[in-house]
């Protein structure tokens, strides 16, 4: 709050106006389309369900650890006031974005004035493809509240008082998205990095505060996840986050792995048909780890194919929205039946701001530990497991930074690059330019 006390009437208008616009337009969403509930959606809708009717966490009659219950508690807290409904669902993680877009203004602040922070708010708010994951029964609208809040309080740098509460929201955000657990070694590798500029006045002591603040991080951490890791030891007889990383990672370590879930792929394990999934998961990260082992440059090759789904078209979010006709369908053919003008509406600024985010990111100075660390510990993550373009959705905040820096630094762009960011840059987004252009060609081909 007391940054808002800094801004001037004028300025806190237009702040509440880019969000309340933006909330209204969900609002319309919301009570305009209604998607079916399939795939990911149906196993958090069909958890949260059986939280609220049968007290307990279980997937088609089993208990289960698939996922991590972060999500499908928030979902059940919602069915169990209001009943289980789409709308409920919608309108109340509308309104959390609201906070979203509050959060991602105070983390423009730190790099731009009011100025530039309002236009960096207008584009993540309006953004296509970020108005339609709050009308969607998926983790982004939540996972991304709270790593905005992460990333706020990351930046502040001011641990001393808020590390206990950064590492309790952290411990929620992996029980939302477990993908997100090797970020964690940020705090630890920063707080022992900048010990000289955090603990100015502990000289002789710095060591033992970046013990001391470590530990607490881990603290608030294991405070969240210890009571379902519990759970999962006196339920499943094991200690896990979630019991899927297993065929998540023999799904992109395998002979046949392109980097993203494939046609009939659970036709082609018998493990699949393992009916213990602790079982199961054990033995496809067996089986993953010995083709990696065996093939590290299969391995390298299909990590890099990750990376490309990882940064691929907003094609999840409008094939979330689009209605099959009841024939067997792939993705593809049903993603070239839409509109070309929603597919343009939803890629174009999405393309856009990847391209110039690169530059933008690449040209900034200061804070950017936190900027980089998020952005390549998930492509690492990625890069081990398995992706689909709808992962990029964390991103999207760094990005338009980025975009945001370009807009204020473009007369500046070579004179700040250094000639190995500039081939980095380039590197990049002749690396998107290459995912997209192929996507396109599988679009184009019948």
């Amino acid at each position: 709050m007391s940054k808002l006390k800094e801004l001037s009437s004028k300025e806190k208008k237009y702040l509440a106006a880019i969000l309340i616009s933006a909330f209204l337009i969900k609002i319309l969403l919301a009570f305009t389309i209604e998607p079916d509930i399939r795939s990911d959606s149906l196993v958090y809708h069909s958890l949260a369900q059986n939280i609220v009717t049968l007290s307990e966490y279980s997937f088609e009659g089993k208990s289960t650890a698939i996922i991590a219950c972060g999500y499908p508690l928030f979902l059940s807290g919602i069915y169990y006031v209001f009943g289980a409904e789409q709308l409920y669902v919608k309108l109340i993680q509308s309104f959390l974005e609201i906070f979203t877009g509050l959060l991602f203004f105070f983390i423009c602040r730190f790099f731009f004035n009011v100025k530039y922070s309002l236009i960096a708010l207008l584009i993540f708010t309006f953004l296509p493809s970020n108005l339609l994951y709050s009308q969607t029964i998926l983790t982004e609208p939540l996972f991304g509240f709270l790593c905005c809040i992460i990333l706020y309080y990351c930046l502040r740098e001011k641990f001393s008082k808020s590390i206990f509460f950064i590492g309790i929201v952290w411990g929620y955000a992996i029980l939302i998205r477990s993908s997100f657990a090797l970020s964690a070694i940020l705090i630890p590798v920063f707080l022992f990095i900048y010990r000289r500029q955090l603990f100015e006045g502990f000289k002789r002591k710095r060591l033992k505060r970046v013990f001391q603040y470590s530990l607490l991080f881990i603290f608030g951490l294991i405070l969240v996840i210890a009571p379902w890791l519990v759970r999962n030891k006196i339920t499943m007889d094991t200690f896990t986050i979630a019991t899927q990383g297993g065929f998540t990672f023999w799904s992109g370590s395998n002979p046949n792995a392109t980097g993203t879930w494939y046609h009939k792929i659970e036709e082609t394990n018998p493990l699949f048909d393992i009916d213990n999934e602790v079982k199961r998961d054990r033995e496809f990260y067996k089986l993953g780890l010995e083709y990696g082992a065996n093939n590290p440059h299969k391995f390298l090759i299909t990590g890099i194919k990750k990376l490309g789904y990882l940064f691929s078209s907003e094609r999840m979010i409008v094939l979330y929205f689009t209605k099959g006709d009841d024939k067997v369908k792939t993705s593809t053919e049903v993603y070239r039946s839409v509109n070309p003008a929603i597919l343009l509406l939803i890629n174009v600024p999405y393309f856009m701001i990847m391209l110039l985010g690169t530059w933008g990111l690449l040209m900034f100075k200061k804070k950017t530990f936190f900027l980089y660390g998020f952005i390549l510990t998930w492509m690492l993550t990625i890069f081990m497991f398995v992706a689909i373009p709808r992962y990029h959705y964390v991103l999207i905040p760094f990005f338009v930074l980025g975009t945001v820096n370009l807009i204020r630094e473009c007369k500046h762009i070579f004179r700040e690059l250094s000639v190995i960011r500039i081939l980095l840059a380039i590197s990049f987004i002749l690396f998107l330019i290459a995912v997209w252009a192929f996507e396109l060609h599988l679009f184009l081909t019948k």
